[in-house]
């Protein structure tokens, strides 16, 4: 059955100066997208990452010809697709809120688009893409006898029937189970890379951002805040709204005080090394991720602080840290075999590098 469905012929997917705008009589235009510029590779795999209402899902819906295009272009490969209907665009769609046909059954809702187009072997292709996301048992059911998972599967398996070059996934996996989340997570990105669709997907759920891009940009307030991997990103924030963002735990964001060229101070008896070549004098905003944050040794620039709590999650502890003249507790990552205790007194400090200082206003990065 899997023969059924063959390798696309991946395309190039670029988005260039592209802006929504939305008017209305008597109201103040909204501005959603503020001109994105996107090139994805063909066959690359790119997340858009950000909070409700930063412009992911506009962006996509015009990509897929569901919203007009204020100004900017949109290109796969050579053809430039702002003015053909959606039909014509040669992509493939899934969406969060599913859109199925009541009266069809499962069957009949994956191979609908497949015989309206005068495909051959429609009937191969459903069975081979329900045997690839263990949905064979839905197929005589209708959308009616569906829970939420099970209607995202079919949305799903809908979008990637049509074995598009470009596919567009908007938030494919939110109404899924955990378990069902991860095996179908895995095989989407077996899939992808099998088949070689050039695929944006839509999320706000970082993990699956992370797992499943080959490069996200993280959006936010209709524009692009960063595009990069998911090391340059984790690892080398372009502003505090990145920083803050992406990340499990979420980074210490504290107040501080360049001291001198190389320190910042944190807190009122606190001092940490930093790569940053701020002015001295300059208030910041510290970020250090709890990942990167350590307990010193002797004689080491660091920040004294008290625990407050102590959390044991097996693989690692995360200590809630007490620090005077701080308005906010820090959070330290520690290695599985340290322990600690409410009230405990320690010192912490982290790699100059990995302590990021942001403008206090604005958020920019002081490198």
């Amino acid at each position: 059955m899997v023969s059924a469905l063959e390798t696309t012929t991946a395309k190039a997917l670029v988005l260039e100066e592209l802006h929504k705008r939305y008017e209305s009589r008597g109201r103040e235009a909204f501005h959603a997208v503020k001109g994105i510029d996107l090139h994805i590779a063909p066959g690359e795999l790119v997340a858009l990452l950000g909070p409700s209402g930063c412009g992911k899902t506009t962006t996509l819906r015009m990509i897929a010809g569901l919203e007009t295009v204020t100004s900017g272009d949109i290109r796969i490969g050579e053809r430039s697709i702002p003015h053909l209907p959606p039909g014509k665009r040669d992509v493939g769609v899934g969406f969060e809120s599913y859109a199925l046909y009541p009266p069809l059954d499962v069957r009949g809702n994956l191979s609908y688009g497949l015989k309206a187009r005068g495909v051959k072997d429609a009937d191969a292709r459903v069975r081979a893409i329900a045997d690839r996301l263990e949905m064979s048992d839905l197929l005589e059911l209708r959308p009616a006898g569906l829970s939420s998972g099970q209607k995202q599967r079919v949305a799903l398996a809908r979008a990637l029937v049509r074995n598009p070059p470009v596919l567009l996934l908007d938030e494919p996996l939110s109404h899924l189970d955990a378990a069902q989340r991860q095996r179908v997570r895995r095989e989407l990105k077996v899939l992808q890379r099998e088949f070689g669709y050039t695929t944006i997907v839509v999320t706000h759920d970082q993990l699956e951002a992370l797992s499943l891009a080959d490069r996200l940009a993280v959006m936010d307030g209709g524009t692009i805040q960063q595009f990069g991997t998911a090391d340059e990103i984790f690892d080398d924030p372009a502003n505090r709204f990145v920083a803050d963002f992406v990340g499990e735990p979420k980074i210490n964001l504290l107040e501080g005080t360049v001291e001198r060229t190389g320190t910042v101070r944190v807190g009122r008896d606190g001092v940490l090394p930093t790569a940053s070549r701020a002015a001295p004098g300059t208030a910041v905003t510290v970020g250090v991720r709890p990942q990167d944050a350590r307990i010193a040794r002797e004689g080491e620039t660091s920040v004294p602080g008290e625990v407050l709590v102590y959390e044991n999650v097996l693989e690692f502890g995360l200590a809630t840290v007490r620090v005077e003249g701080l308005d906010s507790s820090v959070v330290v990552q520690t290695p599985a075999d340290l322990r600690y205790q409410r009230g405990e007194s320690l010192r912490l400090t982290a790699p100059a590098e990995r302590v990021y200082l942001f403008e206090p206003e604005g958020g920019a990065r002081l490198r």
